[in-house]
């Protein structure tokens, strides 16, 4: 009967078995695994950023998962929780969470709960068969060495002093405390404190106090008080200096008398409540003085206002945001140093201008003038060019019997006697004939394109129909090997006649000076063909580029080739479609010839 093997691999030898030898598996059972499962030390590692499972299997040398202690170290630093999967067996473990990393590790079965063993502690855990529960949940005695921490639930002091609940936090709200008598305190946010029992002495009139126990109002000039405190009434004093008068108008402005400048009375001006100013119709004096414009207020600020000038002797109002001279309609202007009438009139022409009037502005230009009679004092042809004929005899042509030659570009003919078929001209010179295959595309002549055509056809037609199509192929006597440019702007095939001498790289480009990531657009797709001769020793193309960048191309197959065909020509075909900017992918086929 074949051995067994209960939860923690301990060998069971079956009845009969093993004579002879059954000693060697008592004591590896003894001294190996049971030891292992009472005192061993197991070191789980995390060799990677997750979670870890240990396992046991029928063998009774030394596992990590049998072992009583479990130090949990790792490889690299965790970044997260990670969990520490034990067998689904009833089992205690002592587990140091000894990882880099400061996280914490889950001890758990692989469908149970689990315990959080934080990073640098050691906990006593038990797997009730189900779940991985704390080995220990109640000390009838605890003696610690050290308080134990705020942070624990503890008080973080050996002592205390007073009864009732220690004072834990930094901020804390305290319940009904006698604080004796402190040798000072601020009260900040304190509520309740009686004023008659709870303070002594006077609040200054600096903190809002009256300064004293007894306040009273003292009556000053022209004042009176009657009462006491706190009920006193202020009254004014029907004597004194200043005094109204019987009656006084709304809104007035008072002045004083002139005899004794106390007895207030109305000065008949009145300021409204918008600010309105009205004065009695009598002989005001208001000086609206200023040493020149420099010395103005703001005419944006003072709008409406008046101002004189005393270097200028002029007035001024302010509009507008400028200050705009007041103009004397019967006096003189002075001398300006410049101005523009554009209303002024009864200008005296013989003294109130000096020059002479232009021909421009209508007048003749001269302080004499001469008219000449031009039928007896005028001589010669006025040119046409003056409005004139030019001539002093006129006959008007026909043009259809008298003219001859050609009307030229320039003077709004062709420059030619007869025109056929499609004309050319640049504008200056006569119109020409164009030529086929140079000027304009004609069915019948060979035309050759150097710009980009694009034939676009419709959702019903083809773009183009062509019975046979040639396509340029180059033929050079060069042995294949190294990087080969093949430009794909001046040829569709590439032949080399002469045996290759190496593996080669075919690299793609538009030519020397263009790239075909600048040729071609996203969607756009091209074949070439390159044909390289082999001698008995056969070389192959072993890299692919396009535009000096290296391309992995899709081989027909499946497989990319690993070596030539010895005495024939391989036939390499290519077809590449851009999917982006400098982004290709690339079809390629290798054919022997021979």
């Amino acid at each position: 009967m074949a051995s067994t093997y209960s939860d923690l691999k301990f060998e069971l030898i079956g009845t009969g078995d093993q004579s002879g030898t059954w000693g060697t598996t008592t004591n590896d059972n003894i001294g190996t695994a049971i030891e292992q499962a009472i005192t061993g030390f197991g070191n789980p590692i995390f060799t990677t950023d997750a979670n870890l499972t240990i396992s046991l299997t029928n063998t009774v040398a030394l596992q990590t998962a049998r072992a009583l202690v479990l130090n949990a170290t790792s490889s690299g630093s965790l970044t997260a929780t990670r969990e520490l999967v034990v067998p689904t067996i009833e089992k205690q473990y002592i587990v140091q969470n000894n990882t880099t990393g400061s996280q914490s590790i889950t001890v758990k079965t692989s469908a149970g709960t689990g315990i959080t063993v934080p990073n640098g502690k050691k906990m006593h855990l038990y797997v009730d068969g189900v779940n991985v529960v704390d080995a220990v949940s109640h000390f009838s005695s605890l003696t610690l060495a050290a308080a134990l921490p705020v942070l624990s639930g503890g008080t973080g002091v050996t002592t205390s002093t007073g009864s009732g609940n220690n004072v834990l936090s930094t901020s804390p709200t305290l319940v009904t405390p006698i604080l004796g008598t402190p040798t000072s305190v601020t009260l900040t946010n304190a509520t309740g404190l009686p004023l008659t029992t709870g303070v002594t002495g006077l609040l200054p009139v600096a903190n809002g106090g009256s300064g004293t126990a007894t306040p009273a109002i003292v009556a000053g000039t022209n004042v009176t008080v009657s009462g006491s405190w706190p009920n006193q009434t202020i009254n004014a004093s029907s004597s004194g200096d200043v005094a109204g008068p019987a009656s006084a108008t709304d809104n007035a402005i008072t002045r004083f008398d002139g005899t004794t400048g106390k007895i207030v009375q109305n000065s008949l001006v009145t300021v409204a409540d918008d600010g309105a100013i009205t004065a009695p119709q009598v002989g005001s004096i208001i000086p609206f003085y200023f040493a020149n414009q420099a010395a103005f207020p703001s005419a944006s600020t003072y709008h409406g206002a008046l101002a004189h000038s005393h270097a200028d002797g002029a007035m001024f109002f302010a509009h507008g945001g400028v200050w705009v001279r007041i103009l004397d309609n019967g006096g003189p202007l002075g001398t300006p140093a410049s101005g523009t009438l554009t209303n002024a009139t009864g200008l005296p022409l013989t003294t109130g201008v000096t020059g002479t009037l232009p021909i421009a502005n209508g007048g003749t230009g001269t302080t004499s003038t001469t008219f000449t009679n031009l039928t007896t004092n005028v001589t010669g042809t006025l040119p046409i060019a003056n409005g004139g004929t030019g001539t002093t005899s006129t006959t008007f042509t026909n043009l259809t019997t008298n003219v001859t030659g050609t009307l030229p570009v320039a003077n709004g003919g062709s420059g030619a006697v007869t025109l056929t078929g499609v004309l050319k001209g640049n504008g200056t010179s006569a119109f020409t004939a164009a030529t086929a295959g140079t000027d304009y595309v004609a069915p019948g002549t060979a035309t050759t394109f150097t710009a980009l055509q694009t034939f676009n056809g419709t959702s019903s037609n083809a773009s183009h129909k062509a019975t046979n199509m040639l396509e340029v192929a180059t033929v050079s006597a060069t042995a294949a090997t190294g990087t080969i440019n093949f430009d794909n702007t001046t040829q569709s095939v590439l032949y080399y006649t002469s045996n290759a001498s190496g593996n080669f790289t075919l690299n793609f480009r538009g030519s020397s000076g263009t790239t075909l990531n600048t040729v071609m657009s996203t969607g756009e797709s091209l074949s070439a063909t390159f044909l390289v001769t082999n001698g008995a020793t056969a070389y192959y193309n072993s890299a692919v580029t396009v535009d000096g960048v290296s391309v992995t191309p899709k081989w027909q197959g499946g497989t990319a080739p690993t070596s030539g065909n010895a005495s024939s020509i391989d036939s390499y075909t290519y077809v590449i479609i851009k999917t982006g900017s400098a982004a290709f992918t690339v079809l390629a086929a290798q054919t022997k010839f021979a």
